[in-house]
């Protein structure tokens, strides 16, 4: 919070993956640092073997619908994670699972495993570039892509609930922004749009300014809302991305049906 009193930002959404306990503390901070608060969270989703976010912003947090979706995929994650721990201890990495920081709570990332590799492995020649090398500027990033791409990140995906499924669970509950789609077909975003979906996060450090143009002509001829976000998660995961770095406008309009929402 005071970040973002810092950066002179007028409000502000919590968007964890899979994850919404900080929100109650989130709303007990905002009234002491003078900034408006909207409950929020990304949920993981695949469609084919490709996973997509999707931002619900404005739903009740207390909400036990929610609450025990999230639950429930988040065990669902925790227990592919132990065929994780075997397919990197099969590698040849010493791993195991006591290795691994804050078992079972929020989804395991590349921080996860990282920090668990580096526990016993920390001179294994493979884990060079992330520690010592071209990607230690931004290792937990660099390494959950590289992660992400393989068998072992194909095997987390297995896990996460179905996009449109989630979309139709949820179209109700909140108010779902497809996040940083990158540049997903006009066709599919108006298909997600039928089902739910009421803005997309044309502006993102994921994206190029191209790419950001592109999906916010999309957004206007479909008549979704635009969002922006910097995806901002600390110095240790994605340095030079500060909170609120965001320079490109978004629609006013959604800031108005969040608030709506949650008065």
């Amino acid at each position: 919070m005071l970040m973002a009193q810092k950066r002179r930002l007028a409000g502000l959404a919590f968007t964890d993956h899979m994850d919404i306990s900080a929100i109650s503390e989130g709303m007990e901070l905002a009234g002491i640092y003078g900034l408006h608060f909207f409950s929020g969270v990304e949920i993981s989703t695949i469609s084919g073997a490709q996973e997509y976010h999707i931002l619900i912003y404005g739903f009740n947090p207390g909400d036990a619908f929610l609450m025990d979706f999230i639950s429930s995929h988040c065990v669902a994650l925790w227990e592919k994670a132990q065929g994780v721990i075997d397919n990197l201890f099969r590698m040849g990495f010493d791993i195991r699972r006591e290795d691994v920081d804050g078992w079972g709570r929020s989804v395991p990332t590349g921080v996860s495993f990282l920090n668990a590799l580096k526990k016993r492995n920390a001179e294994d020649i493979r884990l060079y570039d992330y520690l010592s090398g071209s990607k230690s500027s931004s290792p937990y990033l660099n390494f959950y892509r590289d992660f992400a791409s393989t068998d072992i990140g194909a095997l987390l995906r297995s896990s996460l609930p179905d996009l449109k499924e989630t979309i139709r669970l949820f179209r109700d509950r909140g108010l779902l922004v497809l996040a940083h789609p990158g540049h997903m077909s006009r066709e599919s975003i108006e298909d997600l749009k039928n089902e739910g979906v009421t803005g997309i996060e044309a502006y993102s450090s994921h994206h190029t300014k191209e790419t950001a143009r592109y999906l916010v002509e999309v957004a206007r001829s479909l008549d979704l809302l635009v969002s922006a976000g910097s995806d901002y998660h600390g110095e240790l995961i994605k340095p030079g991305i500060d909170i609120g770095d965001m320079a490109l406008r978004w629609d006013d309009a959604l800031i108005r049906k969040i608030t709506e929402r949650t008065l």
